[in-house]
């Protein structure tokens, strides 16, 4: 038997606990994590310049690790290599509801970020070597009685791409893992990195995108960058005059870039104190300032909520409380043979998703739901979730509510319920407040139903969509939209179908269609059908109650329109490629405030449009029923309306009377006009009437029913409602 001396049994101890254990036996993630994908082809993100802008422009890059002395010890986060003989030790945290609970290898003389006496952040990485887990703390403490503490602790497996629970901590503000966005000088002097790095900034949204987990307490300032958001160096920044080191680094940069982990210096990147640093050869990366770099977009790149791969056939291992199960992308459980799934508060997503085993996250049965799947959702509050997988014609994805709530702010997402490229998808029966943009949106898609409802306080709009072809929006209630609209469709879109909702109370419009040609696509909105919505008291900060901007071909009809403080309905050009035209607006009532504006606008080039058996009673002091301009002049038609006695064709700066206006555009020869001292409407949000008779308007087959589903006959009353003694 060959004796080894105890001097070196002890140098192979120190070598075992040395980083080269990490590089040979643990893989920092596995080759498919996000952190360890290249992001050259990535596309640039669409709020790069804002975010960027706001770091500072001209910012230069600051390398945080070094081998100098501060406060006699090296900048940098030390990294603590441990194994199954390193003691255990207990630590109280201030943010327990965060932590993992266990015990951390925490070595005898332990590196601390800053050493002992440090008054910063003070990290612990701790990397088990033996199970390939990393151990890291924040803002550790010894007390006299020997007792760890600390604000906040995680653990990760580094065989695993499970991400830690959504809006959790960890010892970063990101609540992601510090290590492996480290820059370390092992990897450097091998001469590459291939891996994103870590890097801060001083100030942060309250919102965070994937594959991070948590935001801080910072600022709902939305042009502010959100934890998660990755940086890459632009390819052209030249680089080759920089110190091996630097160059290095710089490289990494650009084909690997970094992830805002935590508020810190500005563009600072964070790696291992070491004594072979070079100084003024990292000294050549503060030749980077953020106008070298773009922000980039790594949504593509996520296939689940919960999960760091970017793969789409791994397998995504979720842990239990007691198992661990796998799902891939085409994985039901135990349900694999039948098509109606269940969510219940009490539920776990490690069950098969049956009533009796419902699953616990939405976003978890949006993430295995296949064309012909209804997903049930019991009473209980939710987290927002997102929607990326299509069904089909036969076989829409339904997602049906009962009573379920949506806070949407939780988690910093930007929609309560967010559709995204997917088809035939029906979203019913959801309560959905506070979202930071839109309570339920849907882009590039098309054949979405959303339905039944309630989307209150949301900031920018109730029901947002984009780009959407043949769309239904349907017994909903979009209310009370901070800074916006209650429906908004938006962008290049045809067939769309809004009916039966309850609109209020929205800070702009109550339905706001907007073709908006500078988006893409062809800028027009067509064949649009909005009628039996009740629509009362929006406009506050201006919009109409229904605004049409860029919309062809379309009926607007059967709409109770009442005290809104900006326009009734808006017919019009502003971001559409064109004026509405062709349109019908047909069987309106529109009463307006005192402080409101026209009953009806039709405004540059929008033209052809008919205007029938509309009430428009205006009770401000000099604005009346119709404000036409001289460019939708052409093929305008309107008659057979109830109308308060003053006209424009110049926006108001002219006010006509009945007469003068036939005598200029020649129409309204059938119309009568509302006698003012005397109510012809009941304002009534329940169920409004009219309570006073009035002439028959013109039978129109198309609308042969009013806004409760009577029969018109062929003396039809004017306005949406046909009144109960009529035969």
């Amino acid at each position: 038997m060959v004796r080894i001396p105890t001097k070196y049994l002890i140098l192979m101890l120190i070598i075992f606990n040395s980083g080269n254990i990490q590089a040979n036996d643990c893989t920092v993630f596995p080759e498919s994590n996000i952190w360890n994908q290249k992001i050259t082809n990535s596309p640039v993100h669409k709020q790069s310049a804002v975010w960027l802008n706001a770091i500072g422009k001209g910012v230069k890059v600051h390398p945080d690790f070094s081998s100098r002395n501060f406060n006699n010890l090296a900048a940098g986060i030390p990294v603590n290599y441990t194994n199954n003989s390193t003691r255990r030790q207990t630590v109280l945290f201030q943010y327990e509801s965060e932590s993992d609970l266990v015990k951390y290898p925490i070595p005898e003389h332990v590196k601390i970020e800053g050493g002992n006496r440090s008054k910063g952040d003070r990290h612990i990485i701790s990397f088990d070597t033996d199970q390939c887990i990393l151990y890291e703390l924040f803002n550790v403490k010894r007390r006299d009685s020997g007792q760890w503490t600390a604000g906040s602790g995680a653990t990760f497996d580094l065989n695993s791409n499970n991400l830690r629970p959504e809006n959790w901590t960890s010892a970063d503000a990101a609540g992601l893992p510090i290590f492996p966005g480290l820059v370390r000088y092992k990897e450097v002097k091998e001469g590459i990195i291939n891996h994103a790095l870590r890097f801060t900034v001083r100030k942060t949204s309250k919102k965070f995108i994937w594959p991070a987990r948590h935001f801080t307490k910072g600022h709902n300032n939305q042009n502010l960058p959100p934890m998660g958001m990755r940086l890459r160096l632009k390819s052209n920044i030249d680089i080759s005059s920089f110190s091996p080191q630097a160059k290095v680094i710089a490289t990494a940069l650009k084909e690997y870039g970094m992830i805002l982990a935590d508020n810190g210096g500005p563009m600072f990147i964070t790696g291992v104190p070491d004594e072979n640093w070079s100084y003024w050869g990292l000294k050549d990366l503060q030749n980077l300032i953020t106008d070298n770099f773009d922000v980039v977009d790594t949504d593509s790149l996520q296939i689940y909520q919960d999960s760091a791969t970017t793969n789409p056939n791994d397998i995504y291992i979720a842990k239990s409380s007691s198992s661990t199960i796998n799902v891939n992308k085409n994985y039901k459980n135990k349900a694999k043979y039948y098509t109606d799934f269940f969510v219940a508060p009490d539920g776990h997503n490690s069950n098969n998703g049956t009533i009796e085993q419902p699953w616990r996250t939405i976003q978890h049965a949006a993430n295995l739901a296949a064309p012909g799947d209804t997903i049930n959702i019991a009473k209980g509050n939710y987290s927002p979730f997102k929607i990326t997988k299509s069904g089909t014609k036969d076989k829409p994805i339904s997602f049906r509510a009962n009573n379920a709530y949506i806070d949407a702010f939780k988690g910093g997402v930007r929609d309560g319920i967010e559709i995204r490229k997917a088809n035939y998808i029906t979203i019913k029966g959801f309560e959905i407040r506070h979202a930071n943009r839109a309570g339920i949106s849907a882009v590039s898609c098309s054949n979405i139903t959303i339905e039944w409802n309630k989307l209150l306080e949301n900031n920018n709009w109730g029901v947002f969509t984009g780009f959407c072809n043949n769309l239904i929006i349907r017994h909903n209630i979009t209310a009370k939209s901070v800074t916006q609209h209650g429906i908004y469709v938006s962008n290049t879109s045809s067939d769309i179908q809004v009916y039966n909702n309850h609109s209020f109370d929205n800070a702009a419009a109550g339905i706001q269609l907007n073709a908006d040609k500078s988006m893409g696509g062809e800028g027009i909105i067509k064949n649009a059908v909005i009628y039996n919505n009740n629509i009362h008291h929006n406009g506050l900060r201006g919009g109409a109650a229904i605004n049409l901007d860029g919309v062809q071909y379309s009926k607007i009809f059967n709409n109770l329109i009442y005290n809104n403080y900006g326009t009734g309905i808006a017919v019009f050009k502003g971001d559409g490629a064109e004026g509405s035209k062709f349109n019908q607006i047909i069987h309106n009532t529109i009463v307006m405030p005192t402080t409101g504006r026209w009953c009806v606008l039709f405004k540059n080039k929008s033209n052809n449009n008919t205007f029938k058996n509309n009430i428009c009673e205006n009770n401000h002091p000099f604005r009346g029923s119709i404000n036409l301009d001289e460019s939708s002049k052409v093929g305008f038609i309107s008659d057979y309306n109830m109308l308060t006695n003053r006209f424009t064709i110049n926006d108001g700066d002219t006010v006509f009377t009945h007469s003068q206006w036939l005598n200029t555009i020649n129409q309204d020869k059938n119309s009568q006009l509302i006698d003012e001292d005397s109510q012809t409407f009941r304002i009534d949000t329940i169920k409004p009437t009219l309570i006073k008779p009035n002439k028959s308007g013109i039978y129109i087959s198309d609308y042969a029913l009013d806004y409760y589903g009577k029969s018109r006959g062929k003396s039809p009353d004017i306005g949406a409602i046909q009144l109960e003694q009529r035969k």
